[in-house]
């Protein structure tokens, strides 16, 4: 039996008060909550990466990791770009008819390609009056944007993400201009849905052909199926689509359902982000079988079931801000819009 907030009057009462602003938010409108979850998922990356510096101490790890996971942040980040990306494009084809390739890569150029050229001129200047070093790999990479295809220099090992971002940027707008969501939006779901399903297909395959072959091909193989790679990350994006999606053309009914709701919805999304470090409780993993059946489960779906349940959080403090859960992600009027 699912718990609604009719049994608790006070959520009921923050729910009703969401519902309206919720069902009428046009697609033109700057999303409530976003911002928040964007802070978020940037604080846990952060957090993260400060860890691994040489001068942390190692009293405070144990806290910190607690709080900051960075690869939980950047699924964070993952959906909030497919949810943003196409929550535009949404609002775009129903202004105009169609969307703009030619002006959407120009908005995303001039968003990220001034600062990611400073960082690289930073690199450069490095590599050229002090012993840092980077491969030829690497620089060329990071200047094509297919980082991820070569993880191998710690110093801009994290540029592997917005390598994903771009090649998103590239495949997912021209889809979208083919399937047109709003007259074919059932197509548009089946296209996102597989590549949810592809990428889970992805982990399994690899999980259970770990072994690589030498040279050129194993190098190919994992920029195709490696952890860092595109289709290894597409379920993340897909989901925060399908949520843009979805909100757009059946903006009513979530809205009811999500507002109705109001504690089912976070606790499945709380339980969907905490199942897989369930999965390495001690007291499964000492049952051999057992343990070793939660590993292949978190390896191959963990990342689907997180971005999951992010996204129903998400979902749920966009159309009901002014939920006691999701009042901090508005505190404040500072844009962090990237």
């Amino acid at each position: 039996m699912s718990v609604t907030a009719e049994q608790y009057p006070c959520l009921n009462e923050a729910a009703q008060a969401a519902a309206p602003a919720a069902a009428s938010i046009p697609l033109s409108s700057r999303l409530p909550s976003l911002d928040g979850w964007r802070a978020l998922s940037i604080l846990m990356v952060l957090g993260e990466h400060t860890m691994h510096s040489k001068a942390f101490p190692e009293e405070m790890r144990p806290v910190l990791t607690q709080f900051c996971d960075g690869h939980l942040g950047v699924r964070f980040f993952f959906v909030l770009s497919g949810f943003l990306i196409t929550w535009l494009m949404l609002s775009e084809e129903r202004r105009s008819g169609t969307v703009n390739l030619k002006h959407f890569f120009a908005r995303r150029a001039l968003r990220i390609l001034p600062v990611y050229i400073a960082f690289l001129a930073v690199l450069a200047i490095l590599q050229a009056t002090t012993p840092f070093h980077q491969s030829v790999s690497a620089w060329f990479g990071s200047l094509t944007f297919t980082r991820n295809w070569f993880y191998d220099h710690h110093s801009s090992n994290h540029l592997w993400s917005i390598s994903v971002e771009e090649q998103f940027y590239l495949l997912w707008p021209a889809c979208f201009v083919f399937f047109k969501p709003q007259a074919s939006w059932k197509k548009c779901i089946t296209l996102l849905t597989s590549m949810v399903v592809l990428a889970v297909i992805n982990r399994i395959f690899v999980y259970y052909h770990p072994v690589s072959p030498p040279g050129l091909a194993g190098k190919l193989q994992s920029a195709i199926f490696g952890n860092w790679s595109f289709f290894n990350n597409a379920d993340t994006l897909a989901i925060g689509c399908v949520l843009a999606v979805l909100l757009s053309r059946e903006r009513q009914r979530v809205s009811s359902f999500v507002t109705s709701h109001s504690l089912t919805v976070p606790a499945l999304g709380l339980l969907l982000l905490f199942a897989p470090p369930l999965l390495h409780l001690q007291q499964l993993q000492a049952v051999p079988m057992l343990g070793e059946m939660c590993d292949a489960i978190d390896v191959c779906t963990g990342r689907t079931l997180q971005s999951l349940g992010f996204a129903l959080l998400m979902l749920q403090s966009v159309v009901a801000p002014r939920m006691p859960l999701y009042q901090i992600l508005n505190f404040g009027n500072v844009s962090l819009e990237v």
